[in-house]
């Protein structure tokens, strides 16, 4: 790691092959190219990162704590394990990224996208998720409680062993998700805007209470 990186913004993105445990926090580096780039276990807790391009980069253990990613682009990131506790993710891009066991807990990542990512035993509690496009995500095991996913499309994600205790998924697009049960959608929030998948019915009882029905697919035998 270079020594006495501190301000100097032209030295630091230079150095992104070898930014292993560099401290990087508190530093504005709005559009920086850390593409490719070595952070693994680097400290960028509050630093101002927005519409950084973080494409393919090793960011393992790395801490971003309260740091502002507006913008920013983690295509094909790994996150594993990071800390991005109260980050300001809005509009984030997290394709393909690996966020597996990372730490989103009260983080913005209202409007991002995380097409197919990896957010296996991930903390997503207190998210807010409104307006993201989650589709064919991998969120098994993952901590959603409490988290805001008003209109978020998850379609064809994996929820298996989620936690949706408190999530609110009014207006969620929820189709193709194999599974999710009765059991998940009353621990959560939905409302008649929500889509659900075609092996779970709903029949309104009032406004705000459901009957949940769970239909099996039944084999065909030949006679």
């Amino acid at each position: 790691m270079p020594d006495n990186l501190h301000f100097d913004r032209k030295k630091i993105v230079a150095e992104k092959d070898n930014l292993k445990g560099a401290d990087l926090s508190n530093l504005n580096l709005g559009k920086a190219n850390f593409s490719y780039g070595d952070l693994r276990e680097a400290n960028l807790s509050e630093a101002f990162l927005s519409e950084a391009d973080f494409c393919h980069a090793n960011l393992n253990k790395a801490n971003l704590n309260k740091a502002n990613l507006s913008g920013a682009n983690f295509y094909k990131a790994n996150l594993s394990q990071a800390n991005l506790t109260g980050a300001f993710l809005r509009r984030a891009k997290f394709e393909g990224a690996f966020l597996r066991g990372a730490d989103f807990s009260q983080a913005n990542l209202r409007e991002s996208f995380l097409l197919k990512a990896n957010l296996r035993q991930a903390n997503l509690s207190g998210v807010n998720l409104q307006d993201a496009q989650i589709h064919q995500a991998h969120l098994q095991e993952t901590n959603l409680e409490g988290a805001d996913l008003q209109r978020a499309n998850l379609k064809g994600s994996n929820l298996e062993g989620a936690c949706l205790k408190g999530t609110l998924l009014q207006g969620a697009d929820l189709r193709n998700i194999r599974k999710l049960s009765c059991k998940d959608l009353e621990s959560a929030v939905i409302d008649k805007a929500t889509q659900l998948p075609n092996h779970l019915k709903i029949k309104w009882t009032s406004d705000t209470t459901f009957e949940c029905e769970e239909q099996k697919k039944t084999s065909r035998t030949n006679e």
